[in-house]
């Protein structure tokens, strides 16, 4: 008898989810002989009742978008006994869904998550008790997702993250910064620190285009500063698919890491704000199960 819950927030992106939902249901029930849908009302609802029904789950869905999936990952990360999850997209960017291969199409993702392809996740965890499956930052990260507010990241969807950066670019203020990792140390002037797990921001591949989910090592990239050389040098990154390379970034791999920075610096942890440094960063290998898509079948 297996049980699939689905834990929707029906205002994610343009509510497509939501119109969609009848259809959704009947499909996971071809292949679950019970399915839960439970609408969140409030941020924390999704959280608290993933914890209720966690032990009598065979799978957790994270119908929404990647505020959805950071609170559900959060809540899930915690417990002792963790159900696979799985990622029915809904949302603008749907940034860690992209990086496990789903597909954006709310049908074609239910076809995906049918097929039960289960692989275990790395999660990162920062010492001040939150976990993050897709990225880490502070500096020009932060900035650019406070500028995008709620109306134009609804008209121009992914544009907004790009519109924001470009604005944001030449204004950024550098921070001293000094970072400890197992292999290597840093400190000096930066505009960016940026830790990643998944590859995709803003819905492209732009800082980490060959990193991946289940190595057990954090992507970081350092932005000395935002010079004409970095800016080509991560536009190319998009185009080329390759690391991208310049005397203003540093780019290295780590399992823990220690950060300090001059003023605090606001850290955005996977959209999610309002905490400070100083911090520690770690790895959590495998952490979670997560049902993937094809290209990440092997």
């Amino acid at each position: 008898m297996t049980h699939a819950e689905l834990i929707l927030n029906p205002a994610a992106g343009r509510r497509q989810l939501f119109y969609a939902l009848d259809d959704i249901t009947r499909l996971l029930q071809t292949g679950f002989d019970q399915v839960t849908v439970y609408q969140t009302t409030q941020p924390g609802d999704g959280a608290l009742r993933l914890k209720e029904v966690a032990t009598d789950r065979d799978l957790i869905i994270a119908g929404g978008g990647d505020g959805t999936v950071h609170e559900l990952t959060n809540a899930l990360s915690s417990l002792v006994q963790r159900p696979p999850l799985a990622i029915l997209p809904g949302g603008t960017c749907n940034d860690f869904s992209r990086a496990l291969g789903m597909e954006q199409e709310p049908l074609a993702a239910v076809k995906q998550i049918l097929q039960k392809r289960e692989r275990r996740i790395d999660v990162g965890m920062s010492s001040q008790g939150r976990y993050f499956l897709n990225f880490w930052g502070i500096g020009l990260i932060t900035e650019v997702s406070l500028d995008i507010q709620n109306q134009s990241k609804e008209r121009l969807g992914r544009l907004a993250y790009y519109f924001s950066a470009v604005q944001n670019l030449w204004d950024q203020k550098s921070f001293q910064l000094r970072i400890q990792s197992e292999d290597i140390a840093f400190e000096g002037e930066a505009t960016m620190l940026l830790v990643g797990n998944g590859s995709y921001i803003g819905g492209v591949q732009a800082f980490f285009p060959h990193s991946r989910i289940d190595d057990g090592q954090m992507d970081v990239l350092v932005i000395k500063e935002t010079s004409l050389d970095s800016i080509w040098s991560m536009l190319m990154s998009i185009l080329t698919k390759e690391w991208p390379d310049s005397d203003d970034l540093m780019y290295f791999h780590a399992k823990d890491l220690t950060i300090s920075a001059s003023p605090p610096q606001e850290i955005d942890c996977d959209g999610e704000k309002g905490e400070f440094t100083p911090v520690n960063l770690s790895i959590l290998p495998g952490h979670l199960s997560m049902y993937v898509g094809e290209i990440l079948e092997e």
